[in-house]
């Protein structure tokens, strides 16, 4: 199908390719375009930077598109033109499959749009790369070679189990304490 040809039907949406960390431009510069866009975001789990000062109750997360550098969208009317995506501020390109323009059904992204909102409503312990029973290495200099294991997870803290003195310890930490092993 050709660029300025009229979409297969309300039930399909294109694919494009933004320019990086430009997302949120290309979705500016496309409504204003009177283009349809989804870019489907993503809760994810920050971690304070060094230094930050934080609020009992501060939730440590965020968020990210969930494909970064790609939207989906779909003209408003039939004789809307796709020609003008790509010269769109924010935009790389229109996902193509040889000549064809690459698209995807309502279907999936109804589906993508659920899983977006499940994660939207998760809380900080289900969106924590840290969970409880994981291994998990102190950033302290001090305890550089030990290990310990996650009990819990709090909004502002994790409960570690580790060995001291050959008696087990528990030992809460900020995030930005611990990596992962």
């Amino acid at each position: 199908m050709p660029l300025n040809a009229a979409p297969p039907s309300d039930l399909f949406w294109y694919v494009v390719h933004t320019k990086p960390r430009q997302e949120a431009l290309a979705v500016e510069n496309l409504r204003r375009q009177e283009f349809e866009v989804y870019l489907p975001m993503f809760k994810t789990f920050k971690v304070p930077r060094r230094g930050r000062v934080k609020k009992p109750g501060d939730v440590m997360t965020g968020v990210e598109p969930m494909f970064p550098r790609y939207l989906f969208l779909r003209p408003a009317r039939a004789t809307q033109s796709l020609s003008t995506v790509r010269s769109t501020l924010g935009v790389s390109r229109l996902v193509m499959f040889g000549a064809q323009p690459a698209t995807i059904r309502q279907a999936l992204l109804d589906d993508i749009r659920t899983a977006e909102a499940l994660r939207d409503q998760a809380d900080i312990s289900e969106v924590s790369p840290y969970q409880p029973g994981m291994t998990v290495r102190l950033q302290n200099p001090a305890f550089a070679s030990v290990q310990a294991l996650v009990q819990a997870v709090s909004v502002d803290r994790v409960t570690l189990l580790l060995e001291i003195l050959g008696r087990p310890q528990l030992l809460n930490v900020d995030f930005s304490q611990i990596l992962p092993v």
